[in-house]
């Protein structure tokens, strides 16, 4: 029997992507669109296609190891999740900036409201935005 060494879903080759795709979002400063980190991905020399980024973007979002969320101009970014299942980022909208934030007291009343309303398997996303000290002091907000 012909074996194929491409790998599938969860083959070496994929494996290796989403590598790519999670030290790329680790090298890149703050929050990045889709297209910011398949051209840091092609300036340091590795070869991956924009589609290939979003279908690992998409399933790393899914396992909860990246999270998403949406700029004031509608793009999504993506950044890496902090190992702490209660922690979320205060992002700034301008800048990319982050400030972790404890997410525990949203995340027992999202749990306890769902069981109290008879729903399991909960899942839960919390996107907090806003405009940093340091954006709204340079725009003279």
């Amino acid at each position: 029997m012909l074996q194929h060494t491409f790998g599938g879903v969860n083959g070496p080759r994929s494996r290796a992507q989403r590598d790519v795709v999670l030290r790329v979002l680790a090298d890149l400063p703050g929050p990045s669109t889709a297209h910011a980190i398949h051209h840091h991905a092609l300036d340091t020399g590795v070869r991956i296609g924009l589609t290939t980024i979003y279908r690992h973007l998409a399933s790393l979002v899914r396992a909860g190891t990246v999270a998403a969320m949406v700029d004031h101009a509608g793009l999504h970014l993506y950044y890496l999740r902090s190992g702490d299942e209660h922690s979320n980022t205060l992002m700034c909208t301008e800048c990319g900036c982050g400030v972790p934030v404890n997410a525990a007291v949203v995340t027992h009343w999202a749990m306890r409201t769902a069981v109290d309303h008879g729903f399991s398997d909960l899942s839960l996303s919390i996107a907090l935005t806003g405009v940093c000290s340091r954006c709204r002091s340079t725009e003279g907000r």
